[in-house]
């Protein structure tokens, strides 16, 4: 039998559900008012870097908002740059500085109110309760299966291309579907007038990216990043052995003054292992071994006269996986998508509609019998049983979805909102169908110049859910489809350059699907994973950022809440319930290209407590210690002319070296935590760019 291998980076997102190691150029149009935006403490930011590109829009408030619309003259315009009422905008300007971040925008989603990671460093969440299988990821509207290489790796889309990162918590825009969870997506940059281009040299990888015009009407862009210092790395560690790699390209082409055309492809590819240096050549435990491809092309019309925004976009794809539980998984993907935006009522209304559909051809090869080194007439245990249960959960088959959504946004008076919206999916999987009906509206209410009061409902369902692994989706409809009602009532105030904002919510999942989270243990049978309960997360979360003073930048939240998992008439809290999460930041202008940040993450201990035959978990266990740590980034920028400039980044994620508990073994005598680490990611980095 294959040994279990240490938990390591992605097995705490992936081998977490197996055990295996005790171990998404710009977005769909959203609805905004086009009125002057609040106070923005991003301006009173820390300057920018010498060097930096012009940003192509004003920062995005700290706390993202919709601004009030003025009474008579102001439109609702189809763009805009600010986040839908009830979710987050970041802009990589305000986050790059982010310590911990490792300069990646992805990562300072998880200092956002209502994000819980897994375990420290790990970019994999829990949000309101929602597992990571219910997280969905997009660039540019293209959904993707992962949003990070594995173990300390960059994003899978480098940080030069993103000018904006969205959290839509929930209730999300009615064009984003067939998720129970969140949706977490970027939008690219858009083209730039002049050659341009960023690079990094890091210890374990390099990277970067170019573009420019070719012509007038023409624009490219080519990118990526390789891990060259993987070697180097296994070399330092020689139970690991770990690689990855990624890809960008980009053409635009204008085709008339309202009308352009965009070829987008990219990719993927990762691979980590585990190796016993003892067991020879059978010591090798593959933990993930996957890439991922997309080819996007997409039409989009501007009507000056009309204000309307027409966008078609054919999307091709392939995932692939290799090694984990199936001996290899291959999903062929085809997505067309039509959207429509125009504003209505003499510009007092907004109304956008869209329909799409997706293809998926899986073609599943599952391991030979007694691949994984024990008799056929044994019986699978640990981390063997996914050599059973996966081809059970993952079979060769064509799914098909459909879906069609409409909104409308409408402006009540100078200073409120209401977005009424309705999505219609229809799944067909292995001869099962479902059909999804998921209304929501949200509000925004003015109360004076300075406060907005944000109420939200919404239903979000979505097919049975493992773990983002490319190409690995449960077939059939077993159990039925997850069904969400997702509730909040939010509160955002701004007080000079600071920003407030304060969120009570509650989330209830029908038909969870949830691995992970629905207890501990060593069970890894197909039963474990098509289990069913009902989730009910509920909370408190609160934020606040914005400038103290011009060369100083501040950012706070937390969040209060509780996530449980109810089966068989039995309530347990979430394997990874979090009662208290807070994160401090505070960003420094240093003068002379100098800049320098600290911060702080706090959060309170999981259940202590385990599944095993005979003893079923507790309703109310211990917890594990609480976790802390503080990271730091200190960078220094030099300027070579007026575009052009050279830096150097150290940036240090858990500089206490604090070791975290990632898991429990218990027995009748109680729970013995297990710990890992000190895990801490040290990152230099030198960087230019012009």
């Amino acid at each position: 039998m294959r040994s279990p291998s240490a938990l390591l980076a992605l097995a705490l997102a992936v081998a977490a559900c197996l055990r295996a190691g005790e171990a998404r150029s710009q977005p769909e149009p959203r609805p905004t008012d086009a009125a002057p935006s609040p106070p923005d403490a991003a301006q009173a930011s820390p300057a920018a870097h010498p060097g930096d590109p012009p940003p192509a829009e004003p920062p995005a408030p700290a706390v993202p908002a919709e601004a009030p619309a003025a009474p008579a003259g102001i439109e609702v315009t189809v763009e805009g740059n600010r986040a839908p009422a009830g979710s987050v905008s970041l802009s990589r300007r305000d986050i790059r500085e982010l310590p911990g971040a490792l300069g990646d925008p992805y990562r300072a989603i998880e200092v956002q109110p209502g994000v819980t990671t897994i375990a420290s460093g790990m970019p994999y969440y829990y949000i309101r309760g929602a597992p990571p299988g219910n997280i969905g990821y997009f660039f540019n509207g293209i959904q993707v299966p992962l949003l990070f290489h594995v173990g300390a790796g960059p994003s899978v889309i480098p940080a030069s291309m993103v000018q904006r990162v969205e959290m839509h918590l929930g209730p999300y825009p009615a064009d984003i579907g067939r998720l129970a969870g969140a949706a977490i997506e970027a939008e690219s940059a858009p083209p730039s007038d002049v050659w341009r281009g960023e690079g990094s040299l890091r210890f374990v990888d390099l990277g970067g990216v170019v573009e420019g015009p070719m012509d007038r009407d023409t624009h490219v862009l080519v990118g990526g990043h390789y891990a060259a210092g993987a070697a180097l790395a296994s070399a330092l560690v020689p139970s690991v052995d770990v690689g990855y790699a990624d890809y960008q390209a980009r053409i635009v082409n204008r085709l008339g003054p309202e009308e352009r055309f965009t070829v987008l492809a990219f990719g993927a590819y990762d691979y980590l292992a585990s190796i016993d240096e003892d067991a020879g050549a059978g010591g090798r435990n593959v933990l993930l071994d996957s890439d991922f491809h997309r080819l996007d092309l997409r039409y989009d019309r501007d009507e000056a006269a009309s204000g309307a925004r027409v966008r078609a976009a054919l999307t091709f794809g392939l995932d692939q996986s290799r090694g984990v539980g199936v001996e290899s998984a291959r999903a062929w993907k085809v997505n067309a998508r039509l959207s429509l935006a125009r504003p209505l009522l003499g510009g007092r209304a907004l109304l956008r509609a869209g329909v799409d559909a997706a293809v998926d051809s899986y073609d599943i090869t599952p391991r030979p019998a007694g691949a994984d080194g024990e008799p056929d007439d044994v019986p699978a245990e640990g981390t063997a049983q996914l050599d059973e249960s996966f081809p059970e959960l993952f079979r060769s088959r064509l799914d098909l979805a459909l879906g069609a959504w409409a909104d409308a946004l409408l402006v009540l008076d100078e200073r409120s909102t209401i977005t009424p919206g309705v999505r219609v999916d229809h799944y067909t999987s292995l001869g099962a169908t479902a059909v999804a009906v998921d209304p929501r509206i949200v509000g925004r209410f003015g109360i004076g110049e300075h406060v907005r009061l944000i109420p939200a409902f919404g239903l979000a369902s979505q097919l049975p859910g493992l773990a983002p692994l490319p190409a690995l989706q449960i077939g059939g409809i077993p159990g039925g489809l997850q069904r969400s009602l997702q509730s909040s009532f939010g509160v955002e105030a701004n007080a000079g350059p600071v920003n407030f904002s304060a969120t009570v919510f509650r989330q209830v999942t029908l038909g969870l699907s949830d691995p992970i989270g629905t207890g501990r243990g060593t069970n890894l049978s197909t039963e474990r994973f098509l289990a069913r309960s009902v989730g009910d997360t509920y909370g408190l979360e609160l934020g606040a950022r914005g400038a103290l003073r011009r060369d100083m930048f501040f950012l706070a939240s937390y969040t209060l809440s509780r996530s449980t998992r109810t089966r068989e008439q039995r309530t347990i809290p979430s394997a990874y319930d979090r009662t208290h999460v807070a994160h401090v930041a505070l960003l420094y202008d240093l003068g002379k290209g100098w800049r320098g940040g600290i911060r702080h993450v706090f959060y309170t201990g999981f259940p202590a407590d385990e599944i095993t035959p005979g003893r079923p978990a507790r309703e109310d266990p211990d917890r594990i210690q609480p976790f802390y740590r503080l990271d730091v980034r200190v960078s220094k920028r030099w300027a070579l002319s007026e575009r052009s400039y050279l830096g150097l980044v150290f940036d240090l994620q858990n500089a206490t070296l604090t070791k975290e508990v990632f898991d429990v073994s218990c027995d009748d005598s109680g729970c013995t935590p297990q710990t890992i680490g000190p895990i801490t990611m040290p990152g230099l980095a030198i960087e230019g760019g012009f």
